[in-house]
């Protein structure tokens, strides 16, 4: 396995599941937002924690494709609004 194992949560109906992912993201911290891959398209998860438990690792079969920084986001939309 490369990388890391990753719980993500999703906003709604099931927010208290944790999905896990590879990643090779090293510095995520709790509540950072991420792009993940689901079932058919792409969705936008929250970084939970890592994790070695054996499950998560047998149920990591994706990767997170990229954190997304909502500080640049914000101070970008701030300097052009």
């Amino acid at each position: 396995m490369d990388g890391r194992v990753a719980l993500i949560s999703f906003k709604g109906l099931y927010d208290f599941m944790e999905y896990s992912y590879l990643t090779d993201i090293e510095d995520l911290k709790k509540g950072d937002i991420v792009v993940v891959p689901t079932n058919d398209f792409y969705s936008v998860g929250t970084f939970i924690r890592y994790s070695s438990n054996k499950k998560h690792i047998e149920n990591a079969t994706k990767h997170i494709v990229q954190k997304i920084d909502i500080e640049a986001f914000e101070t970008k939309m701030f300097l052009e609004g």
